[in-house]
């Protein structure tokens, strides 16, 4: 069984969103931009699947690169699940997997108020 470790944190700020409906339901993609422990400078898009409008709960997923100091650039790509936590917040749970080949566990919550995405990450061994 893997063993969780070594956790940081990370903290988002929305730089834009967009809406589609797709067959089942509709998409919120979010563009995040911030930063995360060990990986410097992040830039991303979340998506959060809903299965109807004003979906609660839903799939996520997510895609991004990170910019490191020493001037490497990391891709990561996720999944996971997002369910309403509160008057305008939802909470957002997945795995992301990076170019380098580490698995993270990420926890996190959106808030409207702020356009931001605050959480956790844990490597994943």
């Amino acid at each position: 069984m893997a063993k969780e470790k070594k956790q940081g944190e990370f903290s988002f700020k929305s730089t834009g969103v967009t809406y589609e409906e797709v067959t089942g339901g509709g998409v919120v993609r979010l563009n995040l931009e911030g930063t995360a422990s060990g990986f410097g400078t992040v830039m991303g898009t979340m998506s959060l699947f809903g299965d109807a409008p004003g979906a609660q709960s839903g799939q996520s997923s997510w895609v991004g690169e990170a910019y490191l100091d020493n001037g490497d650039v990391v891709q990561g790509t996720g999944a996971g699940f997002f369910e309403r936590s509160g008057k305008h917040k939802w909470r957002v749970r997945s795995v992301v997997r990076t170019s380098t080949g580490a698995v993270l566990l990420s926890d996190g919550v959106v808030s409207l108020d702020g356009r931001s995405y605050k959480g956790k990450l844990t490597d994943w061994k």
